[in-house]
């Protein structure tokens, strides 16, 4: 977004750099374009009015020279021609040898001003940092973290988080002394192959992606690096191995790019239970596994639009609605003992989720609806329950569901037990004396069940 409200989309193509202002999404408009070596990856980012560019993997045929890191000054999106200009620096690694940088596969520049290179040809590929605060022109090199490879990565408050793809974790990193980074803590991924990763805006939950079938989006507690902890993890389009690429915290939403299946959004207000809230598919012509469809999806325009970069069909516009999840914490016990019912099957009929209680009895459950359901749960052994339940938006909600033993369940008649209806037959209210925490049917004349339900006293 530019100092004047206008909006544009930086589009990295195979063969160079789109520029499309997409002020009015529904008329995307083509402004510029920067041609580059022809490559299958290109990572942007921007500070002040200048565009910063990598790009990663060149083809065979390619016979433009590698561009290093491209500058673009966004200032000239107007002009019959954009400016702009590459970088080459020569980068002087910790054994000793001269590099000059001719490719990173990504790039992040933090709050301070300086751009962080990821996945370089230089070194190991870690972290080449850059000054591009003082003069953003003309980037200064400052210094590298290079014990890993890193396939991307992010930083805020000068910590980087790292994904060492190749070692399946993701590394957090000191860089404080850009000249001097310190490892600070290491940890592996569900999938064993960390491509992306994201922290919160309060920097206490680390989002991270493992580029792989089946993978998932995955929250971590890193408020304590010695002790950092999973979670929760969440798939989109379950069942069809499809990979998950690249996760941005959005406030509350995490907006993830997810190849076939397109844009994900998940509500991680309470990470510990992930709720998904929306998604687009951009990738109609695929699903299910594969390197196809979207590889980007970029949700930080003023306007609040997301901008998505699908490999078959292009650039998308979309207008999202993010919708905060309804979620509710069911604790199953015994009636009688109160001791926690594992295995109990819990089923809310509106939202077609299917749960079962823990060795604890209890079960989380979350939606992107907010409306009224029913909730049942059953267990061997015990009587069925069902009730009515409101879903809130917004709200973590607790319920709890006593189940009562059927050893407990008379089967006798139960004496000087007198039926009353009051005022008249026809107002739905009746009395059991002498009844409690019992079950009851009401049964029509036909042998139709009309109704069923649990005794919570001696009313009905």
């Amino acid at each position: 977004t530019s100092s004047t409200g206008r909006e544009f989309a930086l589009a990295g193509t195979t063969a160079g750099v789109s520029i499309v202002e997409v002020t009015n999404p529904a008329n995307p408009t083509k402004k510029q374009f920067v041609q580059g070596p022809y490559s299958i990856w290109r990572d942007l980012k921007t500070w002040d009015h200048y565009a910063y560019v990598t790009h990663d993997n060149t083809f065979a045929w390619n016979t433009i020279p590698d561009h290093g890191l491209l500058i673009i000054d966004l200032d000239s999106v107007d002009s019959a021609n954009p400016t702009y200009k590459t970088m080459n620096p020569v980068i002087q690694t910790p054994g000793g040898i001269m590099d000059t940088l001719k490719t990173a596969h990504n790039l992040y520049i933090d709050e301070n001003g300086y751009a962080y290179l990821f996945g370089a040809n230089v070194g190991n590929g870690g972290a080449l940092i850059f000054d591009v605060a003082t003069d953003p022109w003309n980037p200064t090199y400052v210094g590298m973290y290079d014990d890993y490879y890193f396939h991307d990565g992010m930083v805020r408050g000068d910590t980087i988080w790292g994904s060492a793809v190749y070692q399946g974790k993701f590394i957090v990193v000191d860089a404080t002394v850009k000249d001097s980074t310190i490892t600070l803590a290491t940890h592996g991924t569900p999938n064993a192959f960390t491509h992306n990763t994201w922290i919160s805006d309060d920097n206490s939950v680390l989002f991270t992606t493992d580029e792989i079938g089946n993978a998932f989006l995955t929250a971590y507690d890193v408020s304590d690096l010695a002790n950092i902890t999973e979670l929760d993890r969440i798939q989109t389009s379950l069942g069809t191995s499809v990979i998950p690429h690249n996760a941005h915290v959005y406030g509350q939403w995490v907006v993830t790019s997810y190849y076939t299946s397109g844009v994900q959004i998940v509500d991680a207000k309470y990470p510990e239970l992930l709720v998904e809230v929306g998604y687009f598919d951009t990738s109609p012509s695929f699903s299910g596994n594969g390197f196809y469809g979207n590889w980007g999806a970029y949700p930080y325009f003023e306007s609040g639009l997301i901008v998505c970069s699908d490999i078959e069909e292009g650039l998308s516009v979309l207008e999202p609605t993010y919708v905060e999840a309804s979620r509710v914490h069911v604790v199953v016990y015994d009636s009688i003992t109160s001791a926690p019912l594992s295995n109990a099957v819990i089923l809310f009929d509106r939202t077609s989720d299917t749960l079962q209680s823990s060795i604890d009895g209890l079960a989380d459950a979350g939606t992107h609806l907010d409306v009224m359901d029913s909730i049942s749960v059953k267990l061997a052994g015990f009587v069925p329950h069902r009730s009515a339940y409101q879903w809130q938006a917004g709200v973590f909600d607790t319920v709890k569901v006593a189940l009562l033993n059927v050893n407990n369940v008379g089967t006798q008649d139960v004496a000087n037990s007198a039926v009353v209806l009051q005022p008249n037959p026809n107002n739905g209210i009746f009395q059991l004396t002498g009844v409690e925490n019992g079950t009851y049917q009401l049964i029509d004349s036909k042998g139709s069940m009309l109704e069923q339900g649990v005794l919570l006293n001696d009313w009905v």
